[in-house]
């Protein structure tokens, strides 16, 4: 057993590794993304693109949802959500049941943006998966999903749990 696990470290490649090949891949997805939209003249990050995506499926949002949804931190949403602001493509109103939170909403541009990037991210998919066969790119999709629902369940598991009196068993 010992001389099997050590036969493993010893074999070990990152390159071949499935988080390293993920991570690689969307790096140059961005990479190319940022390039597309740079060339179509989009004046938009891939993190912009992911909040505006998020409220394209469901506009008025609080922060903490977009925070969740995206899997971005606080702060990080907060100050892509002012420049969003800033590019007036979505906007902060009180919420109607809770004076105290806000909801963020799509402009009328930010909400027409869509029918600009949508074409563009959908190229950018298609060039990505040419030499991929549909069956096997749904099955890298359902089993990334599945993954990602594996590990996000166990930090949820763990964040339920505290250990010590620490939040998520970290002091």
């Amino acid at each position: 057993m010992i001389d099997k696990e050590n036969d493993r470290v010893q074999n070990f490649k990152i390159s071949e590794s499935l988080g390293h090949v993920t991570n690689r891949v969307a790096i140059i997805m961005r990479k190319n993304l940022a390039v597309r939209f740079k060339e179509q003249g989009v004046k938009l990050t891939s993190e912009e693109f992911a909040i505006l995506h998020t409220l394209w499926e469901t506009d008025g949002l609080f922060q903490t949802e977009i925070t969740e949804k995206t899997l971005k931190d606080k702060t990080r949403v907060t100050r892509l959500l002012l420049k969003l602001i800033d590019k007036a493509l979505v906007e902060k109103r009180i919420d109607e049941n809770d004076r105290r939170n806000f909801r963020i909403y799509l402009t009328e541009k930010g909400s027409n943006l869509k029918y600009k990037v949508l074409p563009i991210v959908r190229s950018l998919m298609e060039q990505a998966s040419c030499q991929v066969s549909s069956i096997d790119l749904e099955t890298t999709i359902i089993t990334l999903k599945k993954m990602f629902a594996n590990l996000n369940n166990k930090l949820l598991d763990t964040a339920e749990e505290p250990e010590n009196g620490g939040i998520g068993g970290v002091e």
